[in-house]
């Protein structure tokens, strides 16, 4: 991984993202070095590419931007688990690495400033900044890009849900707000 490339995609991801923060920065490494293993070149959408992120904060806009992987096209995913790591999956060979931010985790962190980390995560080799573990990741026909695979109408509040989102209660669709409750409450006007 050369700085060359590093200091253009960090650019683009921060483009993406508003602004060049720690998060942008390391997520910038991780999601070339994640590339990198799976041996898949920068600056190209590929098809056959998989990315589930683990955590929902600025690494996540980094990794979307410089691996051109995202929800609407259903090639990254979304594991609410609240950690700094990302899995890079290839659905051709089944090729799948976890990658871990290691310097989240470390226990012994020394204070530095924004400017002082983005500047370490430039000049650090990613062998020194992550954990690479090899995974199975299993994922059904549903949850594969393209088009809907299922269609059902909840037969509670009557909204189309894909994919095999719905649940069946007393043999009928029922979409997960209707059973599980909504992050929303409707207003009646």
């Amino acid at each position: 991984m050369n700085q060359k490339d590093y200091e253009e995609q960090l650019k683009m991801a921060g483009e993406f993202h508003g602004e060049i923060c720690g998060g942008i920065a390391i997520g910038t490494k991780l999601a070339m070095y994640g590339l990198e293993l799976m041996g898949m070149e920068l600056n190209t959408r590929h098809k056959n590419l998989i990315v589930i992120l683990e955590i929902d904060r600025c690494m996540a806009d980094a990794v979307q931007a410089v691996t051109k992987c995202s929800m609407g096209k259903r090639s990254l995913k979304q594991a609410y688990y609240g950690k700094f790591a990302a899995t890079f999956y290839n659905m051709d060979t089944g090729e799948a690495l976890r990658i871990i931010d290691a310097d989240a985790n470390r226990k012994d962190k020394k204070k530095e400033t924004r400017d002082e980390m983005i500047e370490r995560f430039k000049t650090t080799p990613p062998e020194e900044l992550f954990e690479v573990q090899k995974v199975k990741v299993e994922l059904t026909e549903a949850q594969m890009p393209g088009k809907p695979h299922t269609t059902e109408i909840c037969s509670v509040c009557g909204d189309k849900v894909t994919d095999g989102r719905h649940l069946i209660v007393d043999g009928k669709p029922v979409c997960r707000p209707c059973v599980e409750g909504a992050y929303y409450e409707l207003i009646e006007e």
